[in-house]
């Protein structure tokens, strides 16, 4: 254990060297790494969840980004987080059949079946807005991760429409200064990483943070989703996007990053939102869980992972 620690501190102090040393190439490195996801095998726990769903496939210019959609009536999207696929959003397909939505879910670019290898944060919410205008007027988007930062940004500037819109673990900004330290880069090598990621984002971060897009947000009622103890997105994330607009939030003691994604009751309380009136200021106050009803929660899905 000690020597593994010693190691990585080894390795993480050579980095800070170098890039400190060499900021321009340390900076593009890093920003290339930031919007080009891992691919590596993704946990199925809702394998089966899209068995006799029809598949179709949208070009976004040189990109493939396949769809699957089911059932009949007013249709919900399903967008997935960073490093995953449509399957994490298994979970909410048959209580949504079952309450007569048509359901449609897409793998983003560079993501699961999508072409492509980098996924910058307009790319993601440009193919968003794609399959929203493919289907027609969505009655709701429910999104997790950057899937919902995404999602937010399409609704706000590539001209989606959607009724109403979830945002499950959502951050509030692009959040490349935490990965960036955790790299060892400099502090030289961060500002040359904004640099560059402004350059393929082709604008200033500052217009991509989600408390932005959702305060222009006038027609979408919005729902916040957050679990106090996400160790990917911190709770001040969440509660930054609920001060920018009149959103039901849910704010959940526990579940980490992705258990939400599977919780009855999280699911529960957002088909519930879903039927509810469009008018923005319905639901001033949140709603929290309460410590004795923590019990409800399915202890299968206590395996889900921590990342995406």
């Amino acid at each position: 254990m000690n020597s593994l620690r010693l190691s990585r501190n080894a390795r993480l102090g050579m980095v800070k060297t170098l890039s400190a040393v060499f900021p321009d190439y340390f900076g593009a490195l890093g920003a290339r790494q930031f919007v080009r996801p891992r691919q590596r095998p993704q946990p199925r726990h809702w394998h089966q969840a899209f068995d006799g769903f029809e598949r179709l496939t949208e070009s976004l210019g040189e990109q493939q980004i396949p769809l699957w959609t089911r059932g009949q009536g007013p249709v919900v999207l399903l967008v997935h987080g960073w490093e995953t696929d449509h399957y994490a959003m298994g979970g909410f397909v048959q209580p949504l059949l079952d309450a007569g939505y048509q359901v449609a879910a897409l793998d983003l670019p560079a993501h699961g079946l999508a072409s492509g290898r980098e996924g910058p944060l307009p790319l993601l919410a440009q193919a968003i807005s794609r399959i929203g205008q493919r289907l027609g007027p969505l009655h709701a988007v429910i999104a997790h991760s950057v899937g919902g930062a995404s999602s937010a940004l399409a609704l706000q500037a590539y001209s989606l429409e959607a009724s109403r819109l979830v945002l499950i673990g959502a951050p509030h900004a692009v959040r490349y200064q935490a990965q960036a330290r955790m790299q060892g880069l400099s502090q030289r090598a961060i500002k040359r990483m904004e640099q560059h990621m402004q350059q393929v984002l082709g604008a200033p971060l500052e217009e991509f943070e989600v408390p932005r897009a959702l305060a222009g947000l006038k027609q979408t009622a919005v729902m916040l989703v957050h679990a106090k103890d996400d160790p990917v997105v911190p709770i001040t994330a969440a509660q930054a996007n609920a001060a920018s607009c009149s959103a039901k939030t849910l704010w959940l003691e526990n579940g980490g990053h992705n258990r939400p994604l599977g919780d009855q009751m999280v699911i529960r309380a957002i088909m519930s939102f879903l039927k509810t009136s469009q008018r923005r200021n319905r639901y001033p106050a949140g709603l929290r869980y309460h410590a004795g009803h923590l019990h409800e929660r399915q202890e299968s899905l206590t395996s889900l992972s921590e990342q995406g």
